[in-house]
């Protein structure tokens, strides 16, 4: 081989050595790097559960005003009749007046006599039913707000409100009774409007509503005299107008305040 290629041939080869011995020392001294991670999806956190307010214990002698119209007339000498013989220590005034209401307040203001009676009997607890004398229309400040109508429903919503905010205030717990079917329809179209009323109010500041619907006949279904009792029997629960209850109703409606108040192993 010639002198020329020969010496040509060694430094390719001297080159090519060089070539690789770079390219080693630039791996070995490239810093290392984790991979990125893989992106995973997260799902959004779960809500937390809503954590109910506990009803503060009730007294263990109860102070208790019965407010109504003529309904609470006929079930409040019930209620007080059982609560006397089991708490005789008791303070149990029924102060209900017949063609009374939320509606009218020239015979009788409902929402200034409970707060009257809170504050000078000191109270501990308010049981209310009323209801058939109020879907009328309003009269305030030389206004009509006829009934049906929303301005009406917030009107009337107020003054349950009122009475709500006031015994919040004093501490004192509130029970409302609600209305069952009616035979008039004027006060069955106010029974539809009030009981929601009566309920989300009840809810709202945490105090006790009882429903009579189960008890007496529901206001989305015709209105009946009788119902079945426990043992299937059917018993006549209303009076002839339609509106009041027969002395078994009282009974049911009765019972049902009762066991509000006073549940049992409260003792």
């Amino acid at each position: 081989m010639p002198a020329p290629k020969k010496k040509y041939l060694m430094m390719s080869l001297v080159i090519a050595l060089l070539l690789s011995l770079v390219a080693y020392l630039l791996l070995r001294t490239a810093p290392i790097t984790d991979p990125m991670p893989a992106q995973t999806a997260t799902a959004p956190p779960k809500p937390l559960p809503e954590i109910p307010t506990p009803k503060p214990e009730r007294p263990s002698v109860q102070r208790i005003l019965f407010a109504g119209d003529s309904m609470m007339q006929g079930i409040a000498p019930i209620i007080m009749r059982q609560l006397k013989a089991s708490h005789p220590e008791w303070l149990l005034r029924n102060e209900s007046q017949q063609s009374t209401g939320l509606t009218v307040k020239r015979r009788l203001d409902w929402v200034q006599k409970i707060k009257t009676e809170i504050v000078e009997h000191k109270l501990t607890t308010v049981a209310v039913f009323l209801g058939p004398n109020d879907p009328w229309d309003i009269y305030e400040k030389k206004q009509v707000i006829r009934f049906p109508s929303p301005e009406w429903e917030a009107i009337y919503s107020a003054r349950v409100s009122e009475i709500c905010e006031f015994a919040k205030e004093k501490k004192v717990h509130l029970i409302w009774i609600g209305l069952p079917t009616m035979k008039e329809k004027r006060v069955h179209s106010g029974a539809t409007v009030q009981n929601p009323i009566f309920r989300d109010n009840m809810k709202r500041y945490g105090f006790d509503f009882i429903s009579t619907e189960a008890l007496i006949g529901y206001l989305d279904q015709p209105y009946v005299r009788a119902m079945a009792d426990e043992t299937g029997k059917k018993i006549n629960l209303r009076a002839d107008d339609g509106i009041h209850f027969s002395p078994q109703g009282l009974q049911r409606i009765a019972a049902a305040v009762v066991k509000t108040i006073d549940p049992p192993n409260s003792n």
